[in-house]
């Protein structure tokens, strides 16, 4: 026998010459890819990253008739800050687009290759390009109606110039009566409605650490005060803090020449409006309870004590009730003040 000659017995080398026993000792699915099932569970995770992204999408732009629920009218302040356009800000459209973008980016990372397998698997089969099909039918029709929604909507210095135009007669009242509150304006004096009684006065809502919303809305409530005592026609306005942790009763005196409501000088002179502005704090229990009577949407970011809020104005006449509700330019609340 020749010493080249397997010996008797012997298993022939495979063709590639690799050894039997390195073949048995490669790993199972080694080459193979992810599993069916690792693929199946990445397409699930896709399909679901695309439902949140739709539901995202929808809480953001779709639009409402009328006055929005007061629980969407705050998610989208704090989620996108809506301006009064009804579209988001800067910051809240690179959320919109940041979000399905960061989570994509994180399931391909976790599972890449189960999420390319799963596409592969999809495209083989009819069931699987119909689901692709509708899913990209989904996405498409989304970004349509987002174009379309973006495109009628103005932009928020357009919103305000379109305020300032007439109400529309069917503008919608409220007629509420004004509930008891227990607070204390910022002459240290305890306040109740019986203040303001026999005018129209109006109620808006504020606090000392904000940097937008807060002081255009009591501007404009002070220029239509301003407009009623050019005419020679008492107006009250009454300003409650949203902020009763940080805008305390002694605080007050400095809040009210910030809003430039009634800035006591050494003489006790008073401007802004004299005797008929009120800033009004008290304990948190007592203004969250007012807050929540006049029924005034709003959120306290914990980390740093802001208040998310609407700008909102109530319209109430001399009888003590809430006439109307309104937000916007000056020239829309002068508009409703003048039909009570």
């Amino acid at each position: 026998m020749s010493a080249e000659s397997p010996a008797r017995g012997s298993r022939p080398p495979p063709p590639d010459g690799r050894h039997g026993g390195e073949e048995r000792a490669r790993p199972r699915g080694d080459g193979r890819g992810p599993s069916a099932v690792a693929a199946r569970g990445a397409l699930a995770a896709l399909a679901g990253l695309l439902v949140i992204t739709v539901a995202w999408w929808a809480l953001a732009l779709w639009p409402v008739q009328g006055v929005p629920p007061a629980w969407l009218e705050r998610a989208r302040l704090v989620c996108f800050n809506t301006g009064p356009s009804g579209l988001p800000d800067a910051s809240g459209w690179l959320l919109l687009v940041g979000q399905p973008i960061g989570m994509l980016a994180v399931l391909m990372v976790i599972a890449g290759d189960a999420v390319r397998a799963g596409l592969r698997r999809a495209f083989a089969s009819p069931a699987g390009l119909l689901g692709v099909a509708g899913g990209s039918g989904v996405l498409v029709a989304g970004l349509v109606l987002a174009v379309l929604r973006v495109a009628d909507a103005p932009l928020d210095s357009e919103w305000l110039e379109t305020a300032r135009a007439d109400v529309p007669a069917t503008y919608p009242r409220v007629d509420r009566r004004l509930p008891p509150v227990d607070l204390v304006d910022q002459r240290g004096d305890a306040f109740n409605w019986g203040r303001v009684a026999g005018r129209p006065t109006l109620l808006t809502f504020g606090f000392g650490h904000c940097a937008t919303i807060c002081p255009m809305t009591v501007m404009n409530a002070r220029q239509v005060q301003d407009r009623f005592s050019g005419e020679g026609r008492e107006m009250a306005l009454v300003v409650i803090t949203l902020d009763p942790w940080r805008d305390t009763p002694a605080r007050l005196p400095a809040l009210a020449r910030q809003f430039h409501l009634v800035a006591a000088d050494a003489d006790g002179d008073a401007e802004g409006g004299g005797d008929l502005s009120y800033l009004l704090s008290g304990t948190v229990e007592g203004v969250n309870a007012a807050l929540d009577s006049l029924q005034v949407a709003r959120q306290r970011v914990p980390e740093t004590g802001d208040i998310v809020h609407p700008a909102l104005v109530y319209l109430l006449d001399a009888e003590g009730t809430i006439v109307y509700a309104a937000s916007g330019h000056a020239d829309l609340i002068e508009e409703l003040a003048r039909r009570m």
